[in-house]
């Protein structure tokens, strides 16, 4: 398969913009460069000085957001929304922007996997995870390990929001529970929660190539298919889907989507989160905060817990006995 390269040239701050530009187009797979985060990277006891390649070692100090996007019909709709996107941002004519320049390329599947691996490394995440791509092979150290290697769905552990569900889903001890993954991208939570010791993972996503990366993912790590079931389809469009997992019964859902997403889909979420379960939501921006937190009060949601990262929030949550109505005047 053919794929789009776009390059985004931006700063430490314009990154998280964009960002939110990419997640609103439904592109929940990208990468960013950062060469602040090099310093960081090098004293890492995971990643040995001398493997570091040179060519990493940047000079030009542009933050590069960096996308693959499929050349079909769905790819080519997000690649004009991004680049409508950053024209917006470049009529604003902020300089903390940075020069937001776009570079286009054209690369096939097998080149874009390799192209990945420079820039990911083995990866503690909270207390237990350590997410290692299946090119490095390293000791776990006593955390539990997840392979993940990069590929066409989000979730490498890289990004905040991924990272803010697995922090908190090591909090909520899975031992033993039923999961919902909506929104699994590479399946990394649900693997997560499967080496944690869940009784059975639930996984939906969206978009093809991503089921078929999770359930390859899910293999990789041991996880047998009868412990993670991996659903393709949209429960907003397909109302025997939503009825489907709305007969079901989760102690733990894992909501890492988009704010207005979230917001759709807490019926069916209330419906099927057991009474003393949790909810984890995240890939929330900052800005939206307040329009999901008053979401989940509406529909009767017990906020827990607050996490943030860089501009990033999630969630943790639980079902109240009073939930709050708005009332309109």
């Amino acid at each position: 398969m053919k794929f789009n390269e776009i390059t985004i040239h931006t700063t430490t701050i314009g990154a998280e913009v964009i960002s939110g530009v990419l997640m609103n187009e439904g592109i929940t797979c990208f990468s960013v460069d950062d060469p602040s985060d090099l310093a960081e990277l090098l004293e890492s006891k995971y990643v040995p000085f001398d493997y570091v390649e040179d060519g990493l070692l940047r000079e030009d100090g542009d933050v590069l957001v960096r996308v693959y996007l499929a050349e079909n019909e769905q790819g080519q709709l997000q690649l004009e929304g991004v680049l409508a996107g950053i024209d917006k941002l470049r009529a604003e004519n902020e300089d903390w922007l940075g020069s937001l320049e776009i570079e286009l390329s054209e690369t096939d599947e097998k080149d874009w996997e390799n192209n990945w691996k420079q820039y990911f490394h083995p990866l503690p995440i909270g207390e237990k995870f350590l997410v290692v791509p299946s090119w490095e092979k390293v000791p776990g150290e006593g955390r539990v390990v997840i392979e993940i290697d990069p590929a066409s769905s989000f979730g490498t552990g890289r990004h905040e929001t991924t990272a803010l569900c697995l922090e908190a889903l090591e909090k909520l001890e899975p031992a033993g529970k039923n999961v919902l993954d909506m929104g699994c991208g590479s399946g990394i939570l649900g693997i997560g929660a499967s080496l944690l010791g869940a009784n059975h993972i639930d996984a939906v996503d969206i978009d093809m190539v991503a089921t078929r990366i999770a359930n390859e993912n899910a293999e990789k790590n041991g996880v047998p298919s009868e412990e993670m079931e991996v659903f393709c389809g949209n429960v907003l469009t397909d109302e025997a889907m939503w009825n489907s997992f709305a007969g079901k019964r989760y102690d733990i859902i894992l909501a890492n989507i988009v704010a207005d997403i979230i917001d759709a889909m807490l019926p069916l979420f209330d419906a099927c989160l057991m009474p003393n379960g949790r909810m984890v939501c995240s890939g929330i921006i900052s800005p939206r905060k307040e329009f999901v937190l008053n979401s989940l009060a509406i529909h009767g949601f017990e906020v827990e817990e607050i996490k943030e990262k860089n501009d990033w929030i999630a969630i943790v949550c639980k079902k109240s006995k009073t939930p709050f109505r708005e009332i309109a005047i």
